[in-house]
């Protein structure tokens, strides 16, 4: 696996400079570009009006992570977590035409039973229930197209399919959401939120009017099994919608909803999700600063599973970063105390976990990157609040360390 993870700072080392993507771009024809100090690489994107021309966008990260899990459920690890997104489009049938990639190398950077991360939860490895371990994303996360085009001065349509993608259900995904950007961990109340950002089979139509985007959608319900380099396809069982609202001021407000077909390989039975989230983004003169509130849950035939979560990252006088987040999930007490699914007929037991994370990281200039490359060394601590009955197996007051690299880079380019 450390060998794996090399290779993606290797990667990053070829990769073309930002600025040269930059200097091609200039040479085109302007078209009302996102502001040049967007802090959200994805929004930029997104925002790009089209022209006759194809364009292509592109956007990645690699954290490398020395992770260290405290207490006796704990463990650590040397990981990449990476994504790379990519967009190429185009005008087409008066309205934009995107072509839409993302991408990981977690597979081959990130165990396929999961990098440690106590109280974490979800999905499966060789049959058996991920417990205290964040599995890693398909090497596919997004393949898809979407069009969008103007009904009126004041009504857009949007239609979007995917063989892999994201159904109209949760907040902006951890991967992409700029609050979360210098977290190297998974949040805690993933798959209570926003787990759904990797599902099979979308299809999505949206209408936007000013400041409200109406959004449905329907999919394959089943989460991603443990082969992690295949595209995992089905039948479209599965529904959600979705309501986003943006007011201004660098604030949006979402509420979703989405009913899925058996989505867990051990657990019979289809779910209900509904989240709700709050995201506030502000570009300063020398950073930015980020916060997502979000309230989330899984309804099962015992209650309401709840997953909640307060994010936030702040970029100042250019180089330093300041990140935290603060949880709070439900989990099984007898998950947690066997790391297994809770056996058929057996009642559940349930228990709720707090966690708290607090980082800083900076903007270092290490000279075996290509320039346009942006790098940050960091570390964070994660403090953890938990039922007495599980001392035992956690410890009374267990603390996560993470050290890290972070890589990135963005850029477009016309064709």
């Amino acid at each position: 696996m450390r060998a794996a993870t090399w290779l993606v700072m290797c990667v990053m080392l070829l990769l073309p400079p930002a600025a040269a993507w930059g200097q091609e771009h200039q040479h085109a024809p302007s078209t009302g570009a996102s502001p040049p100090n967007d802090p959200d690489p994805m929004a930029a994107m997104e925002r790009m009006e089209p022209t006759d021309q194809w364009m292509t966008m592109a956007h990645g990260y690699a954290f490398l992570t020395f992770n260290r899990q405290g207490g006796p459920s704990g463990g650590q690890e040397f990981q990449s977590e990476n994504h790379i997104m990519t967009m190429s489009m185009r005008r087409w049938w008066s309205g934009k035409l995107s072509l839409l990639g993302t991408f990981t190398l977690e597979p081959a950077t990130i165990p396929l039973e999961g990098y440690p991360e106590l109280f974490q939860r979800g999905e499966t490895y060789k049959g058996k229930l991920l417990v205290d371990r964040q599995h890693p994303h398909d090497l596919v996360v997004q393949l898809a197209a979407r069009w969008d085009r103007p009904l009126s001065e004041r009504v857009d349509l949007g239609l979007y399919l995917a063989l892999e993608g994201e159904p109209a259900v949760g907040p902006t995904a951890y991967t992409h959401r700029l609050s979360a950007s210098y977290n190297p961990l998974t949040p805690l109340g993933h798959h209570n939120q926003d787990s759904t950002h990797l599902s099979a089979d979308v299809v999505t139509i949206s209408l936007g009017v000013p400041k409200v985007v109406f959004e449905s959608s329907v999919f394959h319900g089943r989460e991603p099994d443990d082969k992690r380099w295949n595209l995992d396809q089905g039948t479209i069982d599965s529904y959600a919608g979705r309501v986003t609202v943006r007011p201004g001021g660098g604030f949006a407000f979402q509420v979703s909803a989405a009913r899925r077909e058996d989505p867990e390989e051990l657990e019979e039975g289809s779910q209900t999700r509904q989240t709700a989230s709050a995201e506030y983004i502000r570009t300063l003169n020398e950073g930015f600063i980020a916060a997502t509130l979000i309230v989330g849950r899984n309804l099962l035939e015992e209650g309401p599973e709840w997953g909640n979560g307060l994010e936030a990252t702040w970029k100042f006088r250019r180089k330093n970063v300041l990140f935290g987040r603060v949880e709070s999930v439900d989990r099984d007490l007898i998950e947690l105390v066997t790391k297994q699914q809770r056996p058929p007929g057996v009642d559940p037991e349930r228990t709720t976990v707090q966690a708290a994370t607090a980082g800083y990281a900076r903007d270092v200039k290490l000279g075996i990157f290509r320039e346009g490359v942006d790098t940050h060394l960091g570390g964070s601590l994660t403090f953890y609040r938990h039922a007495s009955a599980l001392d035992d197996v956690y410890g009374d007051h267990p603390v996560s360390v993470e050290a890290f690299l972070k890589v990135g880079f963005a850029g477009h380019v016309h064709r």
